[in-house]
């Protein structure tokens, strides 16, 4: 059972270990939702997370046996939420831990926020991640961004490679 908190500065090592660990394994630590044949370089660092702390929003944490196993970071904007930065421990995943920190994302944005939907950027050329959150209710609004390549978060393989963006009514 995961025991949920939100992220503060002492967690910014554990979180960055995360994050890079679940986007950007290195070899034989993969699990299935790493983008590492796409993207190269780290996804994150501890100064990029402390400016994601200090901005609106926050990261939510899940802890196991007082060990980081997951992350999501919400963000509040005009008439949605953005959920961003799903992460779960390779050796942790297939075992609900992601659908819990969606489901968890999804509540806080409507009890803390007040916001009526939720959306988020996925990789383009990450047809298996697209569909799971197709599964959790979240369509193709057919907009599409390039990859941000001047935020820091790694290079893309192929110059082509773009987000969709994906969105999801939230019920209150």
């Amino acid at each position: 059972m995961l025991h949920l908190t939100t992220a503060t500065a002492a967690d910014l090592p554990a979180l960055c270990r995360l994050v890079n660990l679940a986007y950007r394994p290195g070899t034989g630590q993969a699990g299935w939702t790493h983008e590492s044949a796409l993207v190269r370089g780290e996804r994150t660092d501890p100064a990029q997370l402390a400016a994601v702390l200090a901005a609106p929003g926050q990261i939510l944490l899940g802890w196991q046996q007082q060990q980081l196993v997951a992350c999501v970071h919400i963000e509040p904007a005009e008439g949605y939420g953005y959920i961003g930065m799903l992460a779960v421990d390779p050796a942790c995943q297939a075992g609900g831990m992601g659908k819990t920190m969606l489901a968890h994302a999804e509540a806080v944005l409507i009890q803390q926020y007040r916001l009526p939907r939720a959306r988020m950027s996925v990789l383009a050329g990450r047809p298996e991640l697209r569909a799971y959150y197709l599964r959790r209710g979240y369509q193709p609004t057919g907009q599409r961004q390039p990859y941000p390549l001047d935020a820091g978060v790694g290079l893309p393989l192929d110059s082509s490679l773009d987000l969709e963006i994906l969105e999801k009514p939230l019920a209150a």
